[in-house]
């Protein structure tokens, strides 16, 4: 039974290393091609890469030996959700030929300083980072202090980076389908903090979910978001 854990412990991390050797080898492409041709969008594809590497190998280094949650998730809806949520990030498609290079460049731009915000926060949560909705530790520092779900706010940024680059009527589809998965993932993670952290009520009554700035008026329990989907590079589709 022990060594079946420790295999199963150290499955997750194994799959997102590699998940970021994939992504890191992908980006060393682009690099190069930022170097030999430069312009906006080559820099801005090569950083969105290392972006992604980066935030990849902190996955992978966060699911090293972390304890168990303190409120597993078992209800079908948090493994459909997430389900949902990665297969969303996966069928993305790339602009085709006929795309505005406005949009493109403004899709690129939003995606970057979205996966920016997402590494810190993924920094931030440290070893509570979890795939499933669960809860695993009550985190208020670094983009915690602005919003409870900093890591998910970053994530839906990157999507809708991805469908202002490509705008066509499926990756609107599949934005909206990822956004709906991620709320199910929210509420759910909240519930599970609410019950193992009874902090979480201040910290919600302080703290919007969301957008800065935006503070709901009545104080009800719920707390700092700890899991959040392993986003693929928008070139090198990896396993959130």
């Amino acid at each position: 039974m022990s060594n079946r854990r420790s295999l199963t412990g150290w499955l997750v991390p194994g799959l997102f290393a590699l998940a970021a050797a994939l992504t890191a080898l992908h980006t060393a492409g682009k690099l190069e091609v930022a170097v030999a041709q430069p312009s906006a969008r080559a820099w801005l594809i090569a950083l969105y890469g290392v972006l992604r590497t980066a935030i990849t190998l902190a996955f992978a280094a966060f699911t090293v030996g972390r304890a168990l949650p303190r409120r597993p998730a078992r209800e079908p809806i948090a493994f459909i959700s997430c389900a949902l949520a990665i297969g969303a990030i996966l069928a993305f498609a790339e602009p085709h030929r006929g795309a505005p290079d406005a949009a493109i460049l403004v899709g690129d731009v939003i995606a970057v300083a979205a996966c920016t915000w997402l590494l810190a926060s993924v920094l931030a949560l440290g070893k509570c980072f979890g795939v499933l909705p669960e809860a695993r530790g009550l985190v208020t520092r670094g983009p915690y202090r602005l919003v409870r779900h900093p890591v998910y706010l970053g994530e839906i940024g990157a999507c809708t980076g991805l469908a202002v680059a490509a705008p066509t009527f499926a990756n609107a589809a599949i934005l909206a389908c990822f956004m709906a998965a991620q709320a199910v993932r929210m509420r759910l993670e909240e519930r599970a903090l609410e019950r193992a952290f009874p902090d979480y009520a201040d910290y919600r009554a302080r703290t919007p979910r969301l957008l800065p700035g935006l503070r709901r008026p009545r104080s009800a329990p719920a707390m700092a978001s700890s899991s959040h989907v392993p986003m693929a590079s928008r070139r090198v589709p990896a396993p959130h």
